[in-house]
């Protein structure tokens, strides 16, 4: 069964599935050795640091602990260089020790010894919490994403394996070189949210994921495999009308409605924690376009500042710019890692003169959210193009697809927030 949604665009020259195999094939793994420095964010100013300046730490390391008991490890060897601010902002910068630091990752918590049934949702929250799973599907840590779902009944755990930002190849990766870890990390979470489904959810094009998954799933009552069409933006209102051919209500996410969606690293990290006992200190990024000398697939330490990143994938700099994300929006590759961010892509500028609105209509054909973005340069009414924009999700397929060469998205940001005089 393919799951389709309507609106949204088929991104041109995708990896194939035999080029984007043989990238996940060959990974690199950014060393301690090779880092000269990371920052570790820390939330506000509230926090309360467990290391002294100069001390030195290994991986794994408490370095602080935020006020509501959410712990931050030290993501390399090296030495705690103390607290810096930066736009308003705290991060923990750790000095790198070099060639010759142990590597080895301390334990948070002991390996997990106890079936997954015998444990509690308590038990498995505080397991999560002290482990400092990431959440990349919304950019947080997971057990405050979880501790927040526990409010709501949820009935489904989908696990995300497509690459949505076009580009990226991390769903891939864990699909192919970690599929028993992402689907018993499903099951953690579906006994750590007391659902009684997971929903593997694969991109159709990568016909060896569905052929790996196929063979581990022995329970289909428990566990349903759909693939879904090649199609940018796959995020949350995208991929809830797919599965369940309705949109979202307004206002409402797919977690109110009993859905809890995480990205294949997210279930593959937390089930190694569990089986190690290490927190999570590096997450899986992938690099791709022309501006690199080539594509990579990277795991990298949590706080790596992006200019030692593009370094490793041989960026060429110029006129190549880089996005986070999508090439179709997203920010430039600057400061430190972004937790929510799996995929750096680096292409020319694109530059085209803008013309007039013809009114083909093939910006309201792309749009997720079926909306009709030219009504932006139209309408006269400030309630109605604040409505519009107010909808929007930022996905940049009408940008993508106006032959005019419209700035329709910067249009709409501009009207989400309201002039002075209204």
């Amino acid at each position: 069964m393919v799951l389709r949604y309507p609106g949204g665009i088929f991104l041109p020259a995708r990896a194939t599935e035999q080029e984007s195999v043989r990238i996940v094939a060959h990974p690199h793994t950014v060393t301690p050795a090779e880092l000269e420095e990371v920052y570790l964010r820390l939330d506000g100013e509230s926090y309360t640091l467990a290391c002294r300046e100069d001390e030195p730490v290994q991986a794994g390391t408490l370095l602080a602990t935020l006020s509501d008991g959410t712990p931050i490890y030290a993501s390399i060897p090296g030495t705690f260089a103390g607290v810096f601010e930066n736009r308003s902002s705290h991060y923990a910068k750790i000095v790198s020790a070099g060639a010759e630091a142990d590597t080895t990752c301390l334990q948070a918590r002991p390996p997990e010894q106890n079936r997954l049934a015998d444990m509690s949702r308590e038990e498995l929250l505080e397991a999560t919490k002290t482990l400092g799973i990431w959440d990349i599907y919304s950019g947080d840590w997971l057990w405050r994403r979880v501790q927040k779902a526990h409010r709501t009944e949820t009935r489904r755990v989908v696990i995300d394996l497509t690459d949505a930002d076009g580009w990226s190849l991390t769903g891939c990766r864990a699909a192919l070189r970690a599929p028993g870890e992402v689907l018993n990390g499903a099951k953690v979470l579906l006994q750590l949210l007391g659902a009684t489904k997971i929903l593997l959810i694969v991109d159709r094009m990568q016909r060896k994921q569905a052929d790996v998954f196929r063979a581990l799933i022995n329970d289909p009552s428990l566990v349903v495999l759909g693939e879904v069409e090649a199609k940018f933006p796959l995020w949350e209102e995208t991929l809830y009308e797919a599965i369940y051919a309705r949109r979202l209500p307004r206002g409402k996410s797919a977690q109110d409605e009993g859905i809890f969606i995480v990205r294949a690293q997210t279930a593959e990290a937390l089930y190694r924690a569990l089986l190690t006992g290490e927190p999570q200190t590096a997450r899986w990024l992938t690099a791709a376009g022309d501006g690199f000398g080539k594509d990579l697939v990277v795991k990298t330490p949590f706080g790596t500042p992006w200019r030692f990143l593009l370094q490793v994938c041989k960026f060429k700099g110029g006129a190549y710019v880089t996005r986070l994300g999508s090439p179709l929006h997203g920010e430039a590759a600057e400061g430190i890692l972004d937790g929510s961010t799996e995929c750096v892509f680096s292409s020319l500028p694109v530059k085209r003169r803008p013309g007039h609105c013809i009114s083909c209509g093939r910006c309201a054909e792309v749009c997720p959210m079926r909306l009709q973005p030219f009504r932006i340069l139209r309408e006269r009414n400030y309630r109605s193009v604040k409505a519009l924009a107010s909808v929007c999700f930022d996905c940049g397929c009408c940008d993508f697809v106006c032959p005019a060469a419209l700035p329709l998205r910067e249009q709409i940001v501009k009207h989400r927030k309201p002039p002075a005089n209204v």
